[in-house]
């Protein structure tokens, strides 16, 4: 008898004026020990059928089925005793953001204590113990220290851990997990996604991965459930679905996996559109130890260096807290820099006041990771787009609304959006909006900041097309803050590796992915999600000690500079230079 069985599933959400169908007639069973893979872009109803499954909707939803089974118990006449049972010790959910999963107030050791009480007849004390090995499991070294962590202690990847922990306390039958890494670097991705096929293989689970990243389906699943705007589109091997798709839709989600662009082929001006010199970012951090209260210095942005050529697309890459976004935002002097200097064409713009530094901005604009907060909520588009003219005194009221509707058809959104707000677009929509507000001046510079991170793959591929030919267009010089190595060697002229707030490697993108010399670099690249389940790996991820005694040596003469104790950037062949140890 299959784990779990679903026949023609229903659901729809009331809402005023009607109701909206979320899931037409999806049906699929799972075994035990397999892996099922659903994908598909947001709103086509991937998480609302699992939910269904363990009855987590809310009462605005209405389920029907033929046929809705978990470890042989239906669902849908299943009573809260029933319930609470299948939710832990049959299955368990590790969800998107675990931030929200998490209670604030509570710690770790708290929470998973009390999942693994209300489901077993054990002392406080033996789940404590079970609670510190199921944290030594997922691989949290210090797993007593994180008992009495809180969760805004804990980094995004380090807080999956924990609820990967929390989901095994019951030993469940089926892990589902929920876009488990869609916020995460893609090293700490990588490591995630194989401490989930780990821990499935230990405890012998059915594994159900729900995500719109063909990436991690490609590196965990057994077979893959394609779904579209609520509707099954195909389902099949996983091998089968990559190698002999059917359906057009799961073609058009692999195509968009492979999606590339044309680097510029004119020639690049001697005088960079943006240069940074020695640009470094240090805050002040308090530090408790018992009752005494220490200031430290945390060096953020450690001495980087970098030239953006006219009419190119520099990428900056790095995990979380390597310091590029930082390093972007000094670059548009949204945040104060520390030292340094930041050259637009040719001008230090570092010292300038704020009423100096206006006539700059009309040439210096930026995209933000989270568009819906980059947004006002309150303004329609058109309003949003024309204030940088408004700002600017660019134009009356009318030709700056009659511009902001231009670009609104520029960026791929019809007129009728004009009076849309916000909360009214999808995430793809919204940073198309974003885009048009950033351009509509014809700025020389655009930074992008991570335009793309939590976008479906089919999206994702659509506004890298909108950048890459608005660029073309107007021009532009980019620079393109991402974690995401397979955009940034689809879209990209050169690649500025930072690690720990230090520039690492520097070189053009086809060289830096076919030659990577260091040790940190050839760890992103080794991240990466295979693009097919043929090409998947084991794969090993080197600690920070490691990283360091890899770092290339060499020896003064070679190097053409003096020897040093620190590392520095060492041209290695033309446009490339590695950090390296000099000696004498």
């Amino acid at each position: 008898m299959p784990l779990v069985e679903i026949e023609d599933l229903r659901v729809s959400f009331r809402q005023y004026g009607g109701a909206v169908d979320a899931v037409r007639g999806v049906s699929f069973t799972l075994e035990d020990g397999e892996s099922l893979g659903i994908v598909g872009e947001s709103g086509s109803g991937k998480s609302v059928s699992c939910s269904a499954l363990l009855r987590l909707l809310p009462g605005t939803a209405e389920v029907t089925a033929a046929k809705l089974k978990l470890d042989g118990i239906d669902v849908a006449k299943a009573r809260r005793d029933d319930l609470t049972r299948l939710r832990g010790k049959s299955a368990a959910m590790i969800f998107q953001d675990p931030m929200s999963a998490f209670d604030p107030v509570f710690t770790i050791g708290h929470q998973i204590c009390e999942t693994i009480m209300a489901h077993r007849n054990v002392s406080r004390r033996a789940a404590l113990n079970e609670a510190e090995e199921l944290l030594l499991r997922v691989e949290i070294k210090n797993a007593r220290d994180v008992l009495n962590y809180y969760p805004h202690q804990l980094s995004g990847g380090m807080l999956q851990r924990a609820m990967i922990a929390m989901a095994l306390s019951c030993r469940p039958k089926v892990l589902i997990a929920d876009e488990p890494t869609t916020a995460l670097d893609v090293t700490i991705q990588a490591q995630i996604l194989q401490l989930i096929k780990k821990v499935q293989a230990e405890f012998g689970m059915a594994l159900i991965m729900i995500t719109h990243d063909l990436g991690v389906i490609a590196e965990t699943v057994d077979r893959v459930l394609v779904m579209y705007r609520g509707e099954v589109m195909e389902q099949g091997e996983v091998q089968q679905i990559f190698d002999a798709p059917r359906h057009e839709y799961t073609k058009q989600l692999l195509a968009s996996l492979h999606a590339s662009f044309e680097p510029s082929r004119e020639a690049a001006d001697d005088t960079p559109a943006l240069e940074l010199r020695e640009l470094a970012k240090t805050y002040i951090v308090r530090r408790r130890s018992g009752l005494r209260v220490r200031h430290v210095d945390f060096q953020a942005v450690d001495g980087v260096s970098l030239a953006l050529p006219k009419n190119r697309i520099l990428a900056v890459v790095g995990e979380s807290g390597s310091g590029k976004t930082t390093t972007g935002m000094m670059a548009m002097r949204l945040t104060d820099v520390t030292r340094g200097q930041i050259l637009v064409d040719g001008t230090d713009i570092s010292t300038l006041s704020r009423e100096a530094l206006k006539p700059w901005r009309k040439r210096m604009q930026i995209v933000f990771q989270d568009s819906y907060s980059a947004l006002d909520p309150m303004m329609t588009l058109t309003q949003i787009i024309a204030e940088p003219l408004h700002i600017h005194g660019m134009g009356t009221a009318r030709e700056q609304q009659e511009k902001a509707l231009e670009w609104l058809e520029r960026v791929g959104l019809d007129r009728s959006f004009a009076s849309r707000y916000p909360h009214e677009l999808s995430g793809g929509q919204r940073q198309r909006v974003a885009i048009a507000r950033a351009l509509i001046l014809g700025p020389d510079v655009l930074v992008a900041d991570e335009p793309t991170s939590a976008l479906d793959v089919t999206v994702k591929a659509q506004i890298i097309g909108l950048l890459k030919r608005l660029q073309a267009e107007m021009g532009l010089s980019m620079l393109f803050i991402s974690h995401d190595l397979s955009t940034v060697k689809s879209l990209t002229d050169s690649v500025v590796v930072m690690y720990r707030g230090r520039v690492v490697e520097e070189a053009p993108t086809e060289r830096i992915f076919a030659d990577p010399r260091h040790p940190y670099t050839r760890a992103l690249l080794a991240a990466v999600p295979a693009t097919n389940p043929r090409d998947k790996r084991e794969r090993t991820f080197l600690s920070a000690d490691e990283i360091l005694a890899g770092i290339p040596r060499m020896g003064a003469a070679e190097a053409g500079t003096a020897a040093n104790d620190a590392p520095q950037l060492v041209t290695v062949a033309p446009g490339h230079r590695v950090e390296t140890y000099v000696t004498a």
